[in-house]
């Protein structure tokens, strides 16, 4: 179960814009770190779309999760979309990101962030 998503579109949307109209340069937004490029190679999802810049098929949205509730003190990992549910009812409450990465050009952009509930959880 989902709660308090946060959809960050438009900001991806605006971002692009200052591309094309050349206020941002894609120096600013090809900078994907090595590490988030790798996720998106070996357990990334296929988006569905071109990448936005270089307009090639390898976009890929990577799933990251945050344990607990409390402060992130520790980093997050990466894992498969289809193992989220499962990796939620092993550690409990979860917070998720989704990032796009271009494998090809290393365009990346946070889409969203959720909480994943464990089963059982209360919403309230």
């Amino acid at each position: 179960m989902r709660e308090r998503r946060m959809d960050y579109r438009l900001q991806r949307r605006a971002l692009l814009r200052e591309v094309t109209e050349g206020t941002r340069g894609l120096g600013d937004v090809r900078d994907a770190h090595p590490d988030l490029v790798r996720a998106g190679v070996h357990i990334g999802s296929q988006a569905g779309e071109p990448c936005p810049l270089c307009r090639r098929p390898e976009l890929r949205h990577v799933v990251y999760v945050f344990e607990g509730k409390g402060a992130r003190t520790s980093s997050g990992r990466a894992v498969p979309r289809e193992a989220l549910a499962q990796h939620a009812e092993r550690h409990g409450d979860l917070t998720v990101y989704v990032v796009e990465v271009c494998t090809a050009c290393h365009w990346h952009h946070l889409l969203e962030s959720y909480r994943q509930l464990a089963r059982g959880t209360a919403v309230g």
